[in-house]
């Protein structure tokens, strides 16, 4: 396509030597409007998808802050799942939990992670009862009575046997000792807690990227959540609930909601935390 342009009169001695210019001059610029200008225009990068970040993580008093879910993720014995979690302790030799869902009955029908004050080594209890018939009881080979932040992975097969639970630390498969088994369901009303259990024995520390999984993690998932010790997005293993503590968090000026990024779309309240208890500290 021929275009027509009209410069006029170039400027007199000018200093690039265009002396008078034509009048009417006709250039063949070419289709130059014809074209459309192609690429990426979405500056976080391919398909417009915003790199994972992981900036926040909870922390916790040991006096009376944990985060509630109300009666929910309610497993039986014959129900596989999974929990992980990163935690950060700022003391050790006490009681601590960091996931419960255990009823306060005789029974004590339900599930937990937690960190005995004896040896301080992580350990999961499924319970049905406090008989030996009636649990499952696993906890790690190591210890972790420093300040640093650690990985725990539990992983469950639903076959209500011991030997179906294992606890992976900071990526290796560290399951130590286990006894027991299970002769009815774990099923309870109780409020899935992080950071305390039916609001009692509160974790001190951070706490942060929680998830739970309807299903036995592998050893592969296991490596590909823990990252090599950076915290990685989980939407490929699709977790039932994935709480990102501080990430996906809104205060409202006295509480704390954190918003499931899972599917169930089970959302955290926090329980007398304050807008300071979301910390750039993380793992």
């Amino acid at each position: 396509m021929a275009n027509t342009i009209d410069w006029g009169q170039g400027a007199v001695n000018n200093t690039n030597n265009w002396g008078k210019g034509k009048t009417n001059a006709t250039n063949n610029w070419g289709a130059i409007y014809d074209s459309t200008a192609a690429g990426e225009t979405n500056i976080t990068g391919s398909g417009g998808v915003a790199p994972f970040v992981n900036e926040y993580s909870m922390s916790f008093d040991g006096v009376d802050e944990y985060l509630t879910m109300g009666n929910t993720l309610d497993f039986t014995n014959t129900d596989a799942f999974s929990i992980s979690c990163w935690f950060k302790r700022t003391r050790s030799g006490v009681s601590e939990f960091l996931i419960s869902k255990q009823d306060s009955t005789s029974n004590s029908r339900g599930y937990t992670l937690l960190i005995p004050f004896d040896d301080n080594k992580v350990t999961v209890v499924i319970r049905n009862n406090t008989a030996s018939s009636g649990r499952l009881i696993v906890d790690c080979t190591t210890a972790i009575t420093d300040t640093n932040w650690h990985h725990i992975v539990m992983t469950y097969d639903g076959s209500s046997n011991v030997n179906g639970v294992n606890l992976y630390l900071d990526g290796n498969n560290d399951t130590g000792v286990t006894s027991g088994t299970l002769s009815a369901t774990i099923s309870n009303t109780a409020s899935f807690q992080v950071g305390a259990k039916n609001g009692a024995s509160q974790f001190s520390g951070n706490i942060d990227e929680v998830s739970i999984f309807n299903s036995e993690l592998s050893a592969s998932d296991v490596t590909a959540i823990y990252n090599n010790g950076a915290p990685a997005d989980l939407t490929s293993l699709s977790p039932i609930s994935w709480w990102r503590m501080g990430d996906a968090a809104t205060w409202n000026g006295s509480v704390w909601t954190l918003i499931d990024q899972g599917s169930g779309g089970n959302n955290a309240t926090s329980v007398n935390m304050e807008e300071a208890d979301r910390v750039t500290d993380v793992p």
